[in-house]
């Protein structure tokens, strides 16, 4: 009987690890999300990114710069939270507040229908900004993804 007994131990440890395995390979496969992943910045172009990655960017544990490119009414009616606003329309204002950024950080610029984030991005990245994301506009972005932060 005693070793019997052994037997029925030793076989044990396997099980565990067979079950263990069997779990985590469900697991995994069971699994809808898809890792997202941000393109790599360069600093001779402006990067696009959709919702999806603008997102994963703006979450992830890095320091990033958010600049919402749209005239300071349009800001107050909803943003990103964290966005600071600059106007790019506003030359005076644009130059002033940009140069006291950090130029090496992720940047991220958004507007309402991606044209004035264009134009903001080009002159982020002729400013010597090296990480420059234009994440288009508020109405192109999958509301699930990236939310716009609107005062109560």
């Amino acid at each position: 009987m005693p070793k019997q007994r052994q037997t029925i131990r030793s076989e044990a440890p396997w099980c565990v690890v067979a079950i263990f395995f069997t779990v985590a390979l469900l697991a995994s496969s069971c699994s809808s999300e898809q890792a997202v992943v941000v393109p790599p910045a360069s600093a001779e172009q402006v990067t696009q990114l959709d919702s999806a990655q603008g997102a994963a960017l703006i979450d992830s544990s890095k320091k990033v710069l958010v600049i919402d490119a749209r005239p300071q009414g349009a800001y107050m009616g909803g943003h990103l939270v964290g966005a600071q606003s600059i106007d790019s329309t506003d030359a005076a204002a644009w130059e002033f507040r940009t140069t006291e950024l950090e130029k090496a950080l992720p940047t991220v610029v958004y507007c309402s229908t991606s044209a004035c984030s264009k134009i903001a991005s080009a002159k982020l990245l002729s400013a010597g900004f090296t990480q420059v994301y234009d994440l288009g506009g508020i109405a192109d972005w999958d509301p699930s993804q990236l939310s716009v932060d609107k005062p109560r």
